[in-house]
């Protein structure tokens, strides 16, 4: 028991190494970025931007937020209607583009969570995220994927997987896999590999069937058994309509280890479904 604790530690160790690694790139490539725009901006004075023209055009825009100044379009959130700049929308995804915008006074957040819709406005126009709980982080991620803010995406991202666990890995997953985060998706991957005996039915219960069965395929030896042990019909299901009996019969000799998971379960439905397709 011991031995396979000290196991789990050191792969978890081994995931937050590579991500350390992954962020340590990350530093490398701003920083050389930030030294050549340092050497060739022409308005600097000894690396000092306060007085350009791209910092005063951010400042700008900070000082925007929920302003009227200059605004030509507004936001229409649940609770109130915030003002906006049609300039900003379309410096920040390349579908809120001039032939999008040109003849809309409002955008319709309405059916919007309140709490998303504002964070993604003070994103906007401060690149400022308050996170606060998964759930909503889960959302924000979503809407930022939707509107193409990649950046904002990113920020979620790193967020996530800072906090994610054992019993939220499956949920980001299931997120990560739905809008292709990728860098979410292979840590909690790694995750689920590490703790797989110590996840049960309820942690996969909001992970959609075709997704589950492609991971059951991929980390167990045996998927329908795993499908069992989640007491999940739907993959079950999935797993012998995939199978012809001969090619199920090899896959799966062993039917008193199924059965034996089944009795234990008492999922009677499940039992009527293996005794058609065993007998």
């Amino acid at each position: 028991m011991a031995n396979s604790e000290v196991v789990k530690l050191q792969q978890h160790l081994s995931l937050l190494k590579q991500e350390y690694s992954k962020l340590q790139t990350k530093y490398r490539d701003l920083e050389n970025r930030y030294t050549y725009i340092a050497a060739t901006n022409s308005d600097s004075t000894e690396n000092d931007f306060s007085n350009s023209f791209a910092s005063r055009l951010v400042n700008i825009i900070f000082k925007l937020y929920d302003s009227s100044l200059y605004s030509d379009i507004n936001i229409k959130l649940v609770d109130k209607i915030l003002p906006a700049h049609k300039i900003v929308l379309t410096a920040r995804s390349k579908i809120w583009d001039e032939d999008y915008l040109k003849d809309k006074n409002e955008l319709d957040w309405s059916k919007m969570d309140s709490v998303v819709a504002n964070a993604i406005v003070l994103w906007l126009y401060k690149s400022e995220v308050h996170f606060n709980s998964d759930d909503t982080t889960l959302q924000l991620i979503r809407k930022a994927c939707e509107f193409k803010l990649d950046s904002l995406v990113e920020t979620c991202e790193q967020y996530l997987i800072s906090v994610v666990n054992i019993r939220t890995c499956v949920k980001f997953y299931s997120v990560a896999e739905e809008i292709q985060a990728l860098s979410l998706r292979e840590y909690c991957s790694g995750l689920i590999s590490t703790h797989w005996d110590d996840l049960n039915s309820s942690d996969f219960e909001h992970m959609n069937a075709p997704l589950l069965y492609q991971m059951l395929k991929s980390k167990t030896q045996l998927p329908l058994h795993s499908a069992v042990r989640l007491q999940r019909e739907d993959v079950v299901f999935l797993c012998l309509v995939e199978n012809s009996n001969r090619e199920f019969e090899k896959m799966y000799d062993n039917n008193l280890r199924i059965y034996t998971s089944f009795l234990r379960i008492r999922n009677s439905y499940l039992m009527g479904i293996l005794k058609y397709y065993l007998s």
